[in-house]
């Protein structure tokens, strides 16, 4: 089974490993491994295979040399060997091969065809002078009077691809940006109306994504080039506003500087204008606060272009680069195979005169995972000091130049609960189990103390019986003592005083310790129990909830009862049961009304009332409870309580704490005699001021007084009615 083989070797280091005749002894074959062996263990295994220049794959098919056949080999794999009828070996014809074969004849010379080229292809370069160099050192150098030698360049600068042929896979993709590129023009004629093969042409930009170093800005330069257009690059290290942008990216737009010195007109951003343009955005992903509304420039841009856009972005999920998904049309670049790095390496390695083994060469990509560039530094930076590199030194500089990936709570797990991990074979230190435990440190406990129970242990995977029963017990008991211990340590990380100098002890205690007592078969492996997600996030949230519910049901039951919050919870909750629920239970609809005033008589309301059904525990948990009770019983229940009216517990604002601003600023309450009664006459004459008050006409809001005039000014003219009585009078 694959969880035992993945556990360890039974006796391991049991069996000598020979000294090959030849140091590339297995280059030229494919191998597969599937079983356990007694003396290797799978990693030691597989290791040996590459060191001495073979190939491992995962899986058997008609190209495979051999596969080699452990204890309880994988029946799919068995299937597959006779149906390609596969050559076979077990561990001692493995090791076997390793000591006594030699390179093949025709691998020696295909090897120095290789080299014979290579050196042809270096001397034709260096008779015929240094080439146009790649586009983006054009443009940073357009002032510039003359172009740097090829041997001051960086190598990723020196050995950038000149043909489509020399990209190193996602070939697919690139075909099709070549053709999108190639019928542009079409494409404008038609109104972007005509969709094409691939449905791109429609679109008036693309948007390139993928990991860094794979070729995504490489091959946007190569397809523009190819297709006749004059790249325009603008990357993270320009300005990208929304004014420069609208600006710099306007073909029409011709500098001053450009015009006053003749020869060839430039735009506003310095490169040279020509018939067919090529914008290409680098980094798009990478625009930062100086680049305010730089993308929404450019999504405008793009909707009226009538040059091509490439759009080019390591993260297409980014928050920032939504607007621009819709108006793009989305090429997905994936990091190659090291069998598609590994002959352009190669090839490079061979014309710098450096002798690297073609798996060395596998080691140094699997540990950039895929990034040709790092791959390209690393060895310029090797060539200073080395010419030659074997298998121990390249997988020490891919270790010391290996990319940190960030893993997820289920990686984790599954690598910490694996029957690898602490397998005695195993070369992971502890530092190395700690380091996966920083990952995520509040998630990876979690995820342990969730799963810790669910694999089956290596330690017990010999015994048998009452004694397999009796250790597993233990190891379970000496796990959950551990988890305990470090929640201990969790207490203090984030108790007041923060002693976070204790998270590699809390790391120990919760995930590594643990793990090492109950590792082995889990979900990861073959085993039948699937890792789960931490139950506790869940329960925690609901435990707040109720307790905030509770804290209500608390308030206003307090007029009726003394008791505290948990006291309501264990003593009056499950005496309040068969007043308030079992009676809908029993009588259905018509124990209704003498709920409702039962609740009354406690201010208990409809939300408290499910508040105490999903409190409840054993024959009234709240599943069973809302299930016995019928839903004519529940939708009357619910009308009747909203249609009446129900009291209201009042407290004192001293009561439930701090006195409010403005009944602190009105000094003491008076006291209840000192009030005043409904039927003294102050009050009568107070009423008789606000009905006066509120007929006058100055209270009425449909009447408008006319502002007051400015001093100096006359004083508002009299009615005509009273100057025709002062006439009479004169």
């Amino acid at each position: 089974m694959k969880a035992a083989r993945a556990a360890g070797p039974s006796n391991p280091g049991s069996k000598e490993i020979p000294v090959p005749k030849d140091p590339n002894c297995l280059a030229g074959l494919s191998f597969v491994f599937t079983g356990e062996l007694s003396s290797l263990s799978r990693d030691e295994a597989v290791e040996l295979a590459k060191r001495y220049g073979g190939r491992v794959v995962g899986q058997p098919s008609s190209k495979t040399s051999y596969v080699i056949l452990g204890a309880d080999a994988g029946p799919s794999k068995l299937k597959a060997i006779e149906k390609n009828k596969l050559k076979t070996l077990d561990e001692d014809g493995f090791l076997n091969l390793i000591g006594t074969r030699k390179e093949k004849e025709a691998i020696r010379e295909n090897a120095k065809e290789m080299e014979r080229r290579e050196k042809q292809a270096a001397k034709e370069a260096a008779t015929a002078g240094p080439g146009p160099r790649w586009a983006i050192l054009a443009v940073s150098n357009r002032n510039a009077g003359a172009k740097p030698a090829a041997a001051n360049l960086l190598w990723t600068q020196r050995y950038a691809p000149q043909t489509l042929k020399e990209i190193c896979g996602n070939k697919g993709q690139v075909e099709k940006l070549q053709d999108w590129l190639g019928s542009w023009s079409s494409s404008l004629q038609s109104g972007f109306k005509k969709p094409g093969k691939s449905g791109m042409n429609i679109f008036r930009a693309v948007m390139v994504t993928g990991p860094p170093g794979i070729g995504k800005t490489t091959s946007a330069h190569l397809c523009a080039k190819l297709a006749g257009f004059t790249p325009i690059e603008l990357n993270a290290s320009d300005a990208r506003s929304k004014k420069l942008v609208e600006n710099s990216t306007n073909i029409n737009n011709t500098s001053l500087d450009g015009w006053m010195h003749g020869g060839h007109a430039t735009n506003a951003a310095g490169v040279a204008i020509t018939d067919k343009s090529c914008l290409i955005m680098d980094e798009v992903d990478g625009m930062s606060a100086g680049d305010r509304g730089g993308v929404g420039a450019l999504c405008a841009l793009i909707k009226k272009t009538r040059i091509p856009i490439i759009c080019i972005a390591n993260d297409r999920g980014a928050q920032k680069l939504k607007p621009l998904v819709n108006v793009t049309f989305n090429l997905s670049y994936r990091r190659p195979e090291p069998a598609a790095i590994r002959s352009r390496i190669l090839s490079i390695a061979f014309k710098e005169k450096m002798k690297i083994p073609a798996n060395v060469i596998d080691q140094l990509v699997q540990g950039a995972q895929s990034d040709i560039r790092q791959v390209l530094n690393m060895l310029s930076t090797w060539k200073l000091s080395a010419n030659t590199m074997d298998f121990d030194e390249g997988k020490a500089l891919a270790k010391m130049n290996e990319k940190y990936s960030v893993m997820t709570p289920f990686g984790v797990i599954n690598k910490m609960l694996g029957p690898q991990m602490f397998s005695p074979t195993s070369r992971e230190t502890l530092g190395d189990k700690i380091e996966l435990y920083f990952h995520d440190p509040s998630f990876v406990p979690l995820f342990i103390q969730e799963n810790y129970l669910k694999t089956q242990p290596s330690r017990v995977r010999n015994m048998d019986g009452p004694e397999k029963t009796v250790k597993h017990l233990e190891l379970m008991y000496k796990a959950a003592e551990s988890l305990s211990d470090g929640d201990i340590v969790d207490s203090l990380i984030h108790g007041p005083n923060q002693y976070w100098s204790l998270m590699p002890l809390h790391a120990v205690c919760s995930t590594v310790r643990p793990a090492s007592f109950l590792y082995g078969m889990g979900a990861g492996y073959g085993g039948p129990n699937a890792m789960s997600f931490p139950q506790w996030l869940g329960q925690n949230s609901k435990q707040n909830k109720l307790s905030r519910q509770l804290t209500d049901v608390q308030a206003r039951m307090r007029l009726r009862v003394s008791g505290d919050k948990h006291e309501i919870r264990q003593s009056y909750i499950p005496s309040l049961f068969p007043h308030v629920v079992q009676p809908l239970l029993s009588q259905g609809a018509s124990a209704v009304d003498d709920v409702i005033d039962f609740m009354d008589e406690y201010f208990i309301t409809r939300e408290d009332w499910d508040t105490i059904v999903e409190l409840g525990v054993g024959d009234r948990l709240d599943t069973l409870v809302t299930k016995g009770i019928s839903t004519a019983t529940k939708t009357s229940f619910t009308k009747k309580y909203n249609s009446r009216d129900h009291p209201i517990a009042f407290h004192k604002a001293e009561a439930l704490g701090k006195v409010p601003k403005k009944l602190a600023a009105a000094g003491p309450a008076p006291d209840l005699e000192e009030a005043f009664d409904v039927d003294d006459e102050i009050a009568d004459e107070e009423d008789e001021k606000n009905d006066a008050s509120d007929d006058s006409p100055e209270n009425d809001s449909l009447i408008k007084a006319p502002k007051a005039k400015g001093k100096g000014k006359a004083a508002p003219a009299a009615p005509k009615g009273s100057r025709a009585k002062g006439g009479k009078k004169g």
